[in-house]
């Protein structure tokens, strides 16, 4: 009796305690709470790539990574061990400036950087545990892994010049303070109009119809890609407009003149 209740007990703990040691490996383990400027830091002391994951909470490709990419085990050994992961929520002070600063238009985007603060990698898809695990080994190698000589009150020395033909250096983000003021007073979940101009199942045409739009007018071009019966799809917007009514006026102005039918979103 005594060994069947001592059973019972220890299945009981081993229940509760179960929740515990999963969350060990959960995002909050896997993503530093550092800023970029400390990310930096460490990565050149200690040898090790950056890691940026831009996401929102309405993101639902972002939602689909958080659950499959980011909780493959091989995917949170490599992160864990050799880059300093970040997630950049794009609806935060820190993380709109960052997306400003590397025009983030897609979710999610993966941005790396080696241990000097170069850029080697943007991917602007969801991607799946097995390609991401062999695209951070495709960068996991000793010249993305320098550790940077610091001296005192200077900046990392690099061990190769940049130039400005170079791929973009990760920098300290900072707002103009007339940008931290329209930031900071513009009221949280704000509605905004824009036009869709259209529905894409795949990137790469999507992509070229962005391109084209940027070539046409001057007005932002956004793309939200999401999940549809388990196929990826890519909703390609134009302008931000604070009414509906000066939506529609722009919906017929570009209808008239470059006949394009759009939608009110």
């Amino acid at each position: 009796m005594l060994n069947k209740k001592f059973k019972i007990v220890f299945c009981f703990w081993a229940i509760i305690m179960t929740p515990v040691f999963t969350f060990a490996t959960s995002k909050d383990v896997l993503f530093s709470s550092m800023n970029i400027k400390e990310a930096r830091q460490k990565a050149s002391q200690e040898g090790k790539l950056i890691f940026l994951d831009f996401h929102a909470q309405w993101c639902s490709p972002c939602t689909w990574m958080e659950k499959t990419t980011f909780t493959d085990e091989g995917v949170i050994k490599i992160l864990q061990e050799d880059f300093i992961a970040l997630k950049i929520d794009i609806d935060h002070k820190e993380g709109y400036e960052i997306k400003n600063q590397y025009d983030v238009k897609y979710l999610p985007t993966i941005l790396i950087f080696n241990s000097e603060g170069i850029m080697v990698e943007r991917i602007e898809k969801t991607v799946t545990p097995r390609t991401l695990k062999d695209l951070l080994s495709r960068h996991n190698e000793p010249n993305n892994k320098k550790i940077v000589k610091h001296t005192i009150n200077s900046s990392p020395t690099q061990t190769k010049s940049v130039t400005s033909d170079s791929v973009p250096v990760l920098p300290e983000m900072s707002l103009t303070e007339d940008e931290t003021k329209e930031y900071l007073s513009a009221p949280l979940n704000k509605k905004t109009y824009k036009l869709q101009l259209g529905v894409f199942g795949k990137y790469e045409l999507a992509d070229a119809f962005v391109q084209k739009l940027n070539n046409t007018f001057l007005e932002p071009v956004t793309v939200k890609n999401e999940m549809k019966n388990g196929k990826m799809i890519f909703r390609v917007f134009l302008g931000q407009f604070e009414t509906q009514e000066e939506a529609e006026v722009f919906k017929k102005q570009i209808f008239d003149e470059n006949q394009l039918d759009s939608i009110v979103n």
